[in-house]
Formats: structure tokens, sequence, C-alpha cells
């Protein structure tokens, strides 16, 4: 099939390139034969750019497999709405080999790559609350840089009137971690992240379907000292829920406006998180939100009493677990 190219700006590039400002664009189309001639793509980027890659399909969903400076391999789909794409901060000059691609083999039509140059990060620090505003030019997201020493734990947490928030975090070894609707109400969103060394993590506030208006981004610091710990397991003596899974319950007392972080981890299943308030009602639920399968959650007790926390997992799980309460 044949490839139509069209240079923004040669690809020799200058570091001098503005925010947003797009340097590549190259079409192609697929083929109902699932044929890859045709769909691969080189971008010559430097080191200290900001790249942000689009493939942008015809009424497709597309999707990427690129493989970036230095070996690191990115696949992708739904970056942008249906579009695939990623961004990334380069250390190196070279090639992005980029391999364009439809989510359903055998979909027929064309597509364009597109990499534009992103304005450098923010910075924004721990315990700090930015104010900002997505428009329709920054509508894929705004970007901030925040750096911790080792063993330091957060929450990240991106609130919205505006808009239905879709948080990123992208840690020093290029792993990404997204959420939407994750957060404590409504359409807002909520990461959790541990520095698993003196590290700089690259957060983006972006919202679904490219909406625009105000945000708040806001970095809390977990609560170091354990006020309670449990070790427990789920077993077949263990009592049946409503939805047939096992559980355990543990209760704690806890004081109005009283902010907790409460963690279960497991080695042997997926745990869920419950928190029920003193009148029995749900105050919280996690799955996933801590490390590997683990959950972690962080609520404020709206008020004076008995909690009780209950450990599920999916299915018929079973096995031992660990239940820490931080203060």
């Amino acid at each position: 099939m044949k490839k139509i190219t069209t240079l923004i700006a040669t690809l020799v590039l200058s570091s001098s390139l503005t925010a947003q400002e797009e340097f590549f664009s190259e079409t192609g189309a697929f083929s109902a034969d699932g044929s890859t001639t045709g769909n691969q793509h080189r971008i010559e980027v430097e080191a200290g750019m900001t790249v942000e890659v689009l493939v942008i399909g015809d009424d497709i969903d597309t999707t990427l497999e690129a493989t970036l400076p230095g070996g690191e391999t990115i696949r992708n789909d739904d970056y942008q709405e249906y579009h695939a794409g990623f961004l990334r901060t380069f250390d190196q000059d070279g090639t992005i080999e980029l391999m364009a691609a439809p989510l359903s083999p055998g979909t027929v039509g064309s597509y364009r790559v597109v990499a534009r140059s992103v304005a450098a990060p923010g910075r924004i620090e721990v315990g700090q609350t930015i104010q900002g505003r997505l428009t329709e030019s920054t509508a894929s997201g705004e970007r901030y840089e925040l750096t911790a020493p080792a063993g330091t734990r957060v929450a990240i947490d991106l609130k919205s009137y505006d808009f239905d928030a879709h948080l990123t975090v992208l840690d020093g070894d290029g792993e990404e971690s997204t959420d939407d609707d994750g957060g404590d109400e409504g359409y807002n969103s909520r990461l959790y992240h541990e520095f698993g060394q003196d590290e700089t993590i690259t957060i983006t506030a972006g919202s679904l379907s490219s909406g625009t208006g105000g945000y708040e981004l806001i970095i809390t610091e977990l609560a170091e000292e354990v006020a309670a710990t449990f070790s427990g397991s789920l077993s077949t003596d263990s009592p049946r829920a409503y939805d047939g899974t096992r559980y355990e319950r543990h209760e704690f007392e806890g004081q109005a406006n009283e902010m907790l972080t409460v963690e279960l981890k497991s080695g042997v299943f997926d745990p869920v998180l419950y928190i029920s308030r003193p009148d029995g009602s749900t105050l919280v639920r996690d799955d996933d939100g801590g490390s590997d399968n683990n959950s972690l959650a962080v609520t404020t007790l709206p008020e004076t009493g008995v909690y009780t926390i209950y450990v599920t997992g999916f299915g018929e799980a079973l096995g031992g677990y660990e239940l820490t309460i931080y203060r």
C-alpha cells in the first residue's frame, strides 16, 4: 500500500520547538488482509524533548506498538478517545520505531501518525494543591513532575466539576498507571504511589473526551504511624457474603475528621477492602489501589464511632492476609 508523507518540519529536529508544535505527520491505510506493509513509521527525536505521539484513525479504533530510543516498548489503545498514543520525555537522541494497527483485525481505512513537541512539565510538591484549567489546546492533559525520596507514599487526587477527570502517573522506570472515577466522589480520579527509590514521577491531569474546564490536583502524603495491624486468613470456615465470597471482619474505633490509610496485602489472592461506617453503610471500597494487586484506601472519618473493615476477595479466594491501619 502507498504511504503519503508530510513533514511539518525537517526530521533534523530543533530543540527550540514550541509547546504543542506538530513536527511529524505521516498517513497510512489498513488493509483487509491484515498486511502491515506501509504501517511502520519512524520518528526522529532528540534528548530533552517531550513528545506526544498519536495514531488518529478515520473512524477507526487504533492501536500502536512502539520501540523507543533505549529499547523501551510501548503498546497502547485509547490513549485519547479511540486514538492510540503515548507521551514521553527522551533522555537520548534516537528513533521511535512505530507500528500502527486497527483494534479489530481486518478493519479497512486510513489513519495519520502525528508527533508533537510538548512544553516541559510544571512542578508539584508533596502536600501541595494546584488549581489549573484545561483548554482546547491542553485538553489532552497538563503535566507535573513530583520528586520524593524512597519510601514516600502519596495519594494523588484530580478533581473537577467541569469534566470527567482522567489521571495518569508515569514512574521513573517508565511504568504507567491510570485512573478514571477512582476518586472520592463523582467523576474524580485518584491514584496511590509508593516511591520505591529516590525518583521523579510525571503526573498528567487530563480529561475523558477532551473535556475542558477547571481542576484541582492534590498530593497528600500517606500516614506513617501504625495504629493497628491484623493478621488473618480467608478459609472455608469464613462466613460468606451475599455474593458468595468469603470474608473476615475487623473493628476499630475512630474519631470524627481523622484521616486514615488502610492497607490490605495478600500474597495468595487478590484482596478487596470495604470500610463500613458505625451505622453499617459503606464508607469506602478498594481493589488494587495498592502495589501489585493489593488494596489501599485513604479516607477521612465522618464521625466518631466503631468502624468495621471487611476483607474479601473474588470467587473462592482463600489464604492469608495482612491488614494495617495508619494514622
